[in-house]
């Protein structure tokens, strides 16, 4: 019997080692299951953060575009208002011309008909004018219909990439 005792004990001791491997393994596998988990998540935050700074660069390479052409659409705009007012004057200048061949008509009464026929050209070169200024100034409205659209759009993107920034931020 005294032999017996030691194996008992010894047995014991075993199956108390092996219970407390058991409770060790499952924790080791509860642990690898939440630090898998968490790899998981991390690598798809990292995708969608890899995403966003995608779409960042993307919509800031829109916006330097929208800008680069609102700033062609503006100098376009100068232009034509330049050209407005280049043939507001000339219609101006006819217009003033025609005044004063009226008054040489009335003092001049052997060159009505030369200076009738001067009128009626000048006429339609005013027609033509007041036509292109009134083309010019639809062109104009619809340039600057253009460009409040483009900044509305150049707004709406500045605030979505400070809206992102502020996503994208720690904190």
């Amino acid at each position: 019997m005294a032999r017996g005792v030691p194996t008992l004990g010894f047995i014991a001791a075993l199956a108390c080692s092996l219970v407390l491997m058991g409770c060790e393994d499952r924790e080791n596998k509860e642990e690898r299951a939440r630090a898998a988990e968490a790899t998981m998540l991390l690598s798809k935050v990292q995708a969608d953060l890899t995403r966003a700074k995608s779409q960042i660069a993307d919509l800031k390479e829109e916006l330097d575009a929208v800008k680069d052409t609102r700033d062609e659409l503006l100098g376009q705009v100068e232009l034509l208002v330049g050209q407005r007012d280049k043939t507001t004057a000339a219609a101006e200048q006819a217009q003033e011309r025609i005044k004063n061949l009226t008054v040489q008509l009335s003092e001049q009464a052997e060159s009505v008909n030369m200076l009738q026929n001067e009128i009626k050209v000048l006429k339609l070169v005013i027609e033509e004018q007041q036509a292109s200024l009134e083309e010019q100034k639809a062109i104009i409205e619809e340039l600057q219909k253009t460009v409040e659209q483009q900044q509305g759009t150049i707004e709406e993107k500045q605030e979505n990439d400070q809206q992102q920034e502020m996503i994208d931020e720690p904190g």
